[in-house]
């Protein structure tokens, strides 16, 4: 009796409350202080108890809409996260049980964000009965108690802006009261200033009640519009991932399901073990194969090994006797040269020596002819001359028969010049056959050339 009495008292002590003692008290703190007794506040505030009682209402209903409001962007923040796979049709009512556990692993402040525990209320729906009948109405039954809790949340202010107004007629009734009470009709002339100061304080009583409730009207409709807004997205969320998501069953097959569950189970337990024991015995036996393998592959690369450096010195064997050979070609094929450039040499000797022998031969020959044709020049100049004269004999004749003689003298003597003359076709025809004679030695020596 005494726990549950304690954890009463406890409930009863929420953080607004005390929030708003602590807020309440540093106000009037402030309020009271020598340099605030002249201010509009320390006038509103201070000038009845009943205004103490509405300003630790409005602070106390502030602080809370304060805390309420620090839970926004939690909520809000979990509206972007990706809670639930990609729908894939109908799916199994069992496969609540792994959301369920995705969601659970979630950081705490996601769990407990109103989405949290919405997805997690519904999918433990499905997970605890075994199927997803009535789950449509379990949905809008969550939907609809997230509105009684919103609801219920804004309970203080909502007491808060009912009873503020309450509040000020009440401090109004009281001030008139007291401004009233002990006055005597004759006495109403002297107590008049008085009267009329205490229906002033009467009347700030009640507007401080009206500048609290409509202020805290004001802050529950911003709250209530923001909290009813993320709700709705809430449902449409609900709505879209979970509802007809699950395969419906009859709720009667639910025992022969899971007892056809566990048998499958037990089925898949033993066939998993005796899996496992034959992958142990394949995989010793391919241990076994893949070790004799790697034995059998060790040796042969040995012996590749042996044939390859075999192979390698046969090769740099059969490479050195090439070089060689190729070296005794080489020398062969220059020292040919050498013999051939000697030849060469010994045939373009001669050769000079016969094109000069030839050369000194038609030189002279030559030297023979232009003498000769010198000779000729001069016998034909000779002859000239001898024409000359005959002809001056003529012109002779013709003036005077008497040169007749001298005419055949001269006539005789160009005659034998004439016959000497002759000898130019000999000298002629003897410079053509040299000329030939030549021409025919000079392409043999060049076709010996070739040959060679």
């Amino acid at each position: 009796m005494s726990a549950n009495r304690k954890n009463f008292f406890l409930r009863m002590l929420d953080p607004s409350l005390i929030l708003g003692g602590m807020c309440t008290i540093g106000f009037y703190a402030v309020i009271h202080h020598p340099s605030m007794h002249d201010s509009v506040l320390h006038h509103y505030t201070t000038e009845h108890v009943v205004e103490y009682v509405i300003v630790t209402l409005w602070i106390w209903g502030v602080v809370d809409i304060l805390l309420r409001m620090l839970s926004f962007p939690r909520d809000l923040l979990a509206l972007r996260e990706n809670w639930l796979p990609p729908r894939q049709g109908k799916e199994p009512a069992s496969h609540a049980l792994a959301m369920l556990e995705n969601i659970r692993s979630r950081p705490r402040w996601l769990r407990e964000s109103r989405v949290g525990k919405r997805l997690s209320s519904a999918l433990e729906y499905v997970v605890q009965k075994g199927s997803a009948e009535d789950f449509r109405e379990h949905l809008h039954y969550l939907a609809a108690q997230d509105e009684d809790i919103t609801y219920s949340n804004y309970t203080l202010p909502r007491f808060i802006i009912a009873v503020t107004p309450v509040l000020g007629f009440l401090g109004t009734v009281v001030h008139f009261g007291t401004a009233l009470s002990g006055i005597s009709f004759d006495e109403m002339a002297e107590k008049l200033p008085v009267v009329v100061g205490e229906m002033g304080q009467a009347f700030n009583t009640t507007t401080t009640a009206l500048a609290a409730a409509m202020s805290m009207m004001f802050a529950l409709f911003l709250c209530e519009r923001i909290e009813k807004g993320y709700v709705h997205q809430i449902d449409r969320l609900s709505d879209r991932e979970l509802m007809n998501r699950f395969e419906i069953k009859d709720g009667n097959l639910t025992p022969f399901l899971a007892a056809l569950k566990s048998a499958n189970d037990e089925a898949l337990a033993m066939i998993a073990n005796t899996l496992g024991r034959h992958t142990e015995l394949w995989i010793q036996a391919f241990d076994g194969v893949l070790s004799k393998f790697d034995a059998r592959q060790q040796q042969d690369t040995q012996a590749w090994n042996t044939a390859l450096t075999a192979l390698n010195a046969r090769h740099e064997s059969l490479e050195t006797q090439r070089i060689a050979a190729h070296k005794q070609h080489a020398d062969e094929w220059k020292q040919a040269l050498q013999d051939l450039s000697v030849r060469h040499e010994e045939f373009d000797a001669v050769r000079e020596g016969r094109l000069l022998q030839m050369v000194e031969t038609l030189d002279g020959r030559q030297s023979k002819l232009l003498s000769h044709v010198d000779s000729t020049l001069e016998r034909a100049l000779m002859l000239r001359d001898g024409v000359g004269e005959l002809v001056e004999a003529l012109h002779g004749i013709h003036q005077g028969e008497g040169k007749l003689l001298e005419v055949q003298t001269v006539l005789a003597k160009n005659l034998r010049v004439i016959h000497e003359t002759q000898k130019i076709d000999d000298a002629l025809h003897g410079l053509t056959a040299a000329i030939h004679l030549l021409t025919a030695r000079n392409r043999g020596d060049m076709g010996h050339s070739a040959a060679a």
